[in-house]
């Protein structure tokens, strides 16, 4: 019984093995930061002091807006907290 159980999970077992394996094997580079010279390309006239004041505006800008969308939505993050409390 044992062997019938092996040969019908083998496949799924060095499936899931290879895929285990493949994961291990990924890294990613440590300090990779984002290229914004591709997406601001067209302020690149300015200068590199202007592309970080324009990454800086739109990465706090970004920041401002995540912190906006929680604050207007407190009261339905915390009927979901209360909800999955209750449940």
């Amino acid at each position: 019984m044992r062997n019938l159980i092996d040969t019908i999970f083998s496949p799924v077992v060095t499936f899931l093995g290879s895929i285990s394996d493949s994961l291990r094997s990924l890294s990613v580079p440590v300090a990779r930061p984002l290229d914004f010279g591709k997406y601001l390309g067209h302020f690149a006239f300015l200068g590199p002091a202007w592309i970080t004041f324009i990454t800086t505006v739109c990465t706090l800008g970004f920041i401002y807006f995540l912190i906006f969308f929680v604050m207007s939505n407190i009261g339905l993050f915390r009927k979901f907290k209360d909800m999955i409390k209750w449940w």
